[in-house]
């Protein structure tokens, strides 16, 4: 078994060891090519950073993506044949060396906190938990008594930045909106405003299931109201919210299903 770059695979052997790795998981998850070559993009995976475990065929790897000083595990797995062999261990390993030769100080990921296994790997390794995050859905909410209005998605995430109460999560962080907008994604934006001055923002994309990016406000019930209005009666969508923040409080009190729960994870690589 040797470790090579998944910038060796190309895309369609890579989609195919992903894939097989994640052909059992707690969480579906099974990709085309296209939703790949999009996660790749969205969220700054350098394959030329990303470990394979090769032996007459791939047998496992750890996605990394890397921005500034930080890098993220985005999908680490192993193809059900090659369990049990230390490889996950392995392809961590690699994953946590190849962030610090990118000269990053911290290593992120999130884990289904079902997946006990994996949990207990990352914890061996020295990832500590940092917070709990939810992805949620609700079905067509009734639009809250309060007007919002539409602006751009640029407008709308200047104020977020500037009033956002947590972190966000990789997957909805501004690296991860400016690359979606690099590849033509139309993200919108409302405000909610009281007495002349804005309470709240919202980023969403603008589809079937409306998806919610970015969200703060002053209030529960401003952010309902934006939540409410983003999904203008369809379905809505949010990934990775933290458990004790607004949206997921204002989410439970909608009665949104809880899709799976997840522990975000981080490695100090200063220590």
């Amino acid at each position: 078994m040797r470790v090579v770059p998944a910038a060796e695979l190309g895309t369609a052997k890579l989609l195919e060891v992903f894939n097989a790795g994640f052909s059992d998981y707690l969480v579906p998850l099974q990709l085309d090519e296209a939703t790949l070559r999009t996660h790749l993009r969205e969220n700054d995976i350098s394959l030329d950073r990303s470990p394979v475990a090769l032996a007459d065929e791939p047998a496992a790897f750890a996605l990394l993506g890397v921005r500034g000083d930080d890098a993220w595990i985005g999908g680490m797995a192993t193809v059900p044949a090659q369990r049990r062999n230390g490889l996950a261990r392995q392809m961590l390993d690699a994953a946590i060396e190849s962030a610090r030769g990118a000269g990053c100080s911290a290593v992120w990921l999130e884990v289904v906190d079902r997946n006990a296994a994996a949990v207990a790997l990352y914890r061996a390794r020295g990832f500590a938990r940092v917070r709990d995050l939810t992805v949620w859905s609700l079905s067509a909410p009734a639009r809250a008594g309060a007007v919002t209005r539409e602006v751009g998605g640029r407008e709308a995430g200047a104020w977020i930045a500037a009033h956002r109460e947590e972190r966000e999560p990789w997957q909805r962080a501004d690296g991860t909106l400016a690359r979606l907008r690099e590849a033509g994604a139309a993200l919108r934006g409302l405000v909610l405003e009281r007495s002349g001055d804005v309470v709240g923002a919202a980023v969403y994309r603008d589809a079937t299931t409306v998806s919610v990016f970015q969200l703060a406000a002053a209030d529960d019930e401003a952010a309902d109201a934006l939540l409410c209005a983003a999904a203008n009666g369809r379905d809505l969508h949010v990934t990775n919210a933290p458990d004790d923040g607004r949206v997921s409080r204002v989410l439970a009190r909608r009665g949104a299903k809880a899709i799976a729960g997840q522990h975000e994870m981080r490695l100090d690589l200063r220590s």
